[in-house]
């Protein structure tokens, strides 16, 4: 928490009530753990303002004055209304509780707002950079692949930029979840497998990209099997250096993925600095895909809705309906991409 400049400091009674509003997010709430520790990260905040005082302090007074404070701090907007709204769903769920029904004003809780032209600017996202399809596959041709590792990290951001998966999907996704049907190569996500947002499952359907870019991937798969990998075992493992008895550097495969979303990075960056191009993060793939959508056709810009694991188009462009998977598979597989090389 880099802003709790009290770390030592606590109240017994609010951490009771922390504890007990922790199990209902977890239980009732149904939020995941990430969210969990974030929502207690804001509170403590709110804590540390009131010098932790009980939760039952709070007042209209108490809420303007912490407002003016977390502006007065150069704090973004974004951070200042994420803050708040999560101190008010948990005085919302506090002033329900025995021991704070009569000391909670349900109405000074609406006092912890920010003014509506603050809150139109915290909802202003920046500019986010993508590359084009043709950068990415320049990069792409660009890389070598005489080791291991480099055919590892070409076949790594070949399937980024065929499935535009999240970076959580495509650190953990296993050699079973890559599927053929009907001459269609997909991911199948599953939060049985992977790491996945909301734990959704989708097919992710192969963008037809050039057939170069595809065997990048599917020929990683079948080295990886030729050489004893299991269907449970991740598509892109982990890769060891070591030195020989020869005293020459060599490199294993491990059984393990990669662990960390910083070496996916890594790997990007390099690739694209080494073509002549800025690094942009992986996650920006899913805007190269969805502007290239924008272009093509409404059933094709749904059908990459569904890629991309969004319930409403509205996250994407526009609301089309939902489409059947064999139908999804049909139009992107049928939208043929023009390589300009």
């Amino acid at each position: 928490m880099i802003w709790d400049k009290k770390p030592h400091l606590y109240s017994a009674a609010n951490e009771r009530a922390k504890h007990k509003y922790r199990q209902h997010l977890r239980r009732v709430a149904q939020r995941d753990e990430k969210t969990v520790l974030a929502a207690l990260q804001h509170i403590r905040k709110f804590e540390v303002f009131i010098n932790f005082a009980g939760f039952e302090t709070f007042n209209a007074d108490v809420a303007d004055k912490y407002i003016q404070s977390l502006l007065q701090e150069s704090l973004s907007l974004s951070f200042i209304q994420d803050n708040i709204r999560c101190l008010k769903e948990f005085l919302r769920w506090l002033e329900r509780q025995h021991g704070y029904r009569s000391k909670i004003n349900y109405n000074h809780i609406d006092y912890l707002n920010l003014s509506r032209n603050q809150k139109n600017t915290a909802k202003a996202a920046e500019y986010k950079k993508a590359y084009k399809f043709q950068q990415i596959l320049n990069t792409i041709r660009n890389m070598p692949d005489s080791s291991d590792r480099e055919r590892r990290d070409k076949a790594l951001i070949s399937l980024q930029a065929l499935c535009t998966l999240r970076v959580s999907e495509l650190r953990t996704v296993k050699i079973k979840n890559l599927i053929e049907e009907d001459g269609v190569p997909f991911i199948y996500v599953s939060p049985k497998d992977m790491e996945v947002k909301f734990a959704k499952t989708r097919q992710v359907i192969f963008i037809p990209l050039p057939e170069d870019i595809i065997q990048n991937v599917i020929g990683w798969r079948d080295h990886l099997i030729f050489v004893g990998f299991k269907e449970t075992s991740p598509l892109f493992p982990r890769i060891d250096n070591h030195f020989a008895e020869t005293n020459l550097l060599e490199q294993t495969l491990q059984p393990e993925g990669i662990k960390s979303s910083t070496t996916i990075q890594s790997i990007f960056r390099k690739a694209f600095e080494a073509a002549g191009f800025e690094y942009i993060n992986p996650h920006s793939f899913r805007k190269t895909l969805a502007r290239y959508a924008e272009t093509q056709s409404p059933a094709f810009l749904n059908a990459v809705r569904q890629n991309l694991g969004h319930n409403s188009i509205d996250t994407t462009l526009n609301s089309y309906g939902q489409l059947s998977h064999p139908e999804q598979r049909r139009i992107i597989a049928g939208n043929k991409f023009k390589d300009k090389s």
